[in-house]
């Protein structure tokens, strides 16, 4: 999948990294299909952010498509369409 990554104060890139899995009960793997920056992603950018080291994928506000979810997932199936704040 395509990622837009943090690599330093003023440096990002697209890149390809892996397709994430469930690894807890109460995962859930979107199909992004829509996103955008928001502000924190913008000073993480300029490096007003220090506890965000380079390889941070940024882009969390979205929406999309659950592919997957955890056993634990109850509000929420394959197929439906969701906002991710």
């Amino acid at each position: 999948m395509k990622a837009l990554v943090y690599l330093g104060p003023g440096k990002k890139a697209l890149q390809e990294r892996q397709k994430p899995d469930i690894t807890l009960p109460t995962d859930a793997i979107v199909r992004v299909t829509h996103t955008t920056l928001c502000g924190t992603d913008l000073h993480i950018l300029k490096g007003d952010v220090p506890t965000c080291g380079p390889g941070r994928i940024l882009g969390h506000e979205g929406t999309g498509v659950v592919d997957k979810t955890g056993p634990a997932v109850t509000a929420f199936k394959a197929g439906d369409r969701v906002l991710i704040s």
